[in-house]
């Protein structure tokens, strides 16, 4: 009997789910299948560990369909081969994914089946809209997120689709690997005990984060979302980076709260468009994702200072504000986006260190990692991507501290105070590895750059890198 083999990426969840939606329409056996391919196993610590979560919860999910989630590691085409083989007459289902590397796979994949006679069906459930849905008047690309916004929020958002009914199961479940035996926790250490507390795992506790946060804290979302000493923010990164929850299940409901004033829904929901502009730029320029989207940045001088980076990674720059946000991401996996832009302009200005040696060190720690738009905010705060603040807007941490942590409970709650901690602060810690040797007496008793010396460097850097380019 002919079986729909529907191939779990980014998208762990069972509702608005269109590749697993349309595989259960016709009555067939579903198989659902997820592949651990070098891509995965390359990602960051806090990615990985968090990843096992997820798909573990996806896997009990699927036990109330008296159903099963099976596990393979290696290439996805060897592993389809393999499962072609073994199961016979078989459909393939996925919803698409949008880096270089994965639209190249899925479509020799697609071919190679397709050669086949094997049906191959692809989906959007990943973004609000494809790509190629979203042009300028020309024909082209946007280039720059505004208009690229009022482009999108005019087009209609499909309606989200309800978990299947029943998942009719196969006469005989082909071999899965053991979870267990992936050991997608070896990178994470100790820290793995302090992370559980943070996170929020699984489909239906993404459901309750986003009632909650429609409920309580989207009516005064405009007003408070860049205070970092405020729990305001929705927390859902951490959910669609693994598919836990859908864009568009987080658009229509925000759309569907008629007690909120539309400045807020509109500012949350902007947000979403955001992620859909970092994949969208992705699709069209890959490249972006690991180097300069304007390649006359490849000139740029950046400084190489491993102490300095090793002194932002860890929190020991002896900027309060910056330290408090590089701790608050090892500990929780997360970072206030008002911070990640505070620190990664730090980290690109101050210190004059390439973006792309923090945007390493972000994939390595963030449960939400999501290499769209984790590249688009470093380029945008280093000046060289797309639609990017000017380099020499250079952000006073001070300052940022002064307006969005006005009492400095964000920066108290993960740095402590030099005489006493807290259980933030002391986390750190007792997550840090012994090889950084470190300890609550081991903060600087100043910042290691002067703020107006490192601004004056980052201007003067910026201004022989106009000269090197008009020299080109």
């Amino acid at each position: 009997m002919s079986v729909n083999l529907v191939w779990f990426r980014r998208d762990l969840r069972l509702s608005d789910n269109p590749a697993l939606h349309s595989a259960a329409q016709n009555g067939k056996p579903i198989i659902p299948l997820f592949v651990l391919d070098e891509n995965t196993e390359s990602a960051g610590a806090a990615f990985k560990w968090r990843l096992k979560l997820s798909l573990d919860s996806l896997s009990f999910d699927l036990r109330h369909y008296d159903s099963k989630l099976i596990l393979r590691k290696g290439k996805p085409l060897t592993v389809l081969k393999e499962l072609k083989i073994s199961l016979g007459d078989l459909s393939i289902f996925w919803n698409r994914l949008y880096d270089e590397n994965s639209v190249k796979r899925d479509t020799e994949i697609k071919s190679y089946f397709e050669a086949l006679g094997v049906s191959v069906t692809s989906t959007e459930g990943m973004l609000l809209h494809s790509p190629w849905k979203t042009q300028t008047n020309s024909g082209s690309h946007y280039k720059v997120f505004t208009p690229f916004w009022k482009a999108l929020s005019k087009q209609e958002v499909e309606q989200t689709l309800p978990k299947p009914n029943k998942l009719i199961k196969p006469m005989k479940w082909p071999e899965s690997d053991n979870l267990n035996e992936w050991n997608l926790e070896k990178d994470i250490g100790q820290g793995r005990e302090y992370l559980i507390e943070t996170v929020n795992v699984g489909e239906e506790r993404a459901k309750v984060r986003l009632n909650n946060f429609l409920n309580q804290r989207l009516k005064i979302y405009e007003q408070s979302r860049d205070r970092v000493d405020l729990t305001e923010s929705s927390n859902l990164s951490e959910n669609l980076a693994y598919g836990e929850v859908s864009a568009r299940e987080i658009w229509h409901s925000a759309l569907a709260q008629k007690e909120v004033e539309f400045k807020d829904k509109e500012m949350f929901m902007r947000q979403l468009a955001w992620r859909d502009f970092a994949w969208y730029l992705s699709y069209f320029s890959p490249h972006i994702i690991r180097t300069n989207w304007k390649s006359e940045w490849d000139h740029f001088p950046w400084r190489e200072d491993q102490d300095d980076l090793n002194s932002w990674k860890r929190g020991l720059t002896g900027q309060p504000i910056v330290d408090a946000g590089m701790r608050e991401m090892y500990i929780t996996g997360r970072m206030h986006n008002r911070v990640r832009m505070i620190v990664a302009s730090y980290l690109t200005k101050h210190l004059l260190i390439d973006w792309r040696k923090g945007l390493k060190w972000f994939e390595e720690c963030l449960i939400d990692w999501d290499p769209a738009s984790n590249a688009m905010g470093w380029q945008w705060v280093a000046g060289s991507g797309p639609d990017a603040s000017p380099f020499f807007r250079v952000f006073n941490p001070e300052l940022q501290a002064k307006k969005f942590d006005p009492d400095g409970r964000y920066q108290m709650k993960y740095l402590g105070l030099s005489s006493s901690s807290t259980h933030e602060s002391d986390k750190f810690y007792k997550m840090a590895p012994l090889s950084w040797n470190i300890n609550q007496k081991s903060r600087p008793p100043s910042s290691i750059v002067d703020l107006k010396f490192g601004r004056d460097r980052a201007l003067h850097s910026y201004s022989k890198f106009k000269k090197i380019i008009a020299d080109l």
